[in-house]
């Protein structure tokens, strides 16, 4: 599954804003909201089933690691990946 239930996202689902700096996780699936780009996302290598590493989850830009990629993702961008 590429988007996530609105449902599923309501039980108190992580989001790559929540992980911290070093912590890795598996993307579990993207949320649907208003204003964001998804397909921006997708063509960073960010889908489902990617694991990814939080570099640097300070005041800014989030900083992740993606398939050996050092990545800068403003933080509404980080909301709509749901991580387990």
């Amino acid at each position: 599954m590429f988007f996530c239930k609105l449902k599923d996202t309501a039980a108190g689902a992580r989001t790559l804003c929540d992980l911290k700096d070093g912590e890795k996780a598996v993307v579990r699936c993207l949320v649907k909201s208003q204003g964001c780009h998804l397909s921006k996302l997708a063509a960073m290598g960010i889908t489902p089933g990617t694991e990814v590493e939080m570099i640097s989850n300070a005041r800014g830009p989030l900083m992740v690691l993606v398939r050996s990629s050092r990545l800068c993702l403003c933080r509404s961008l980080g909301q709509s990946v749901v991580v387990e």
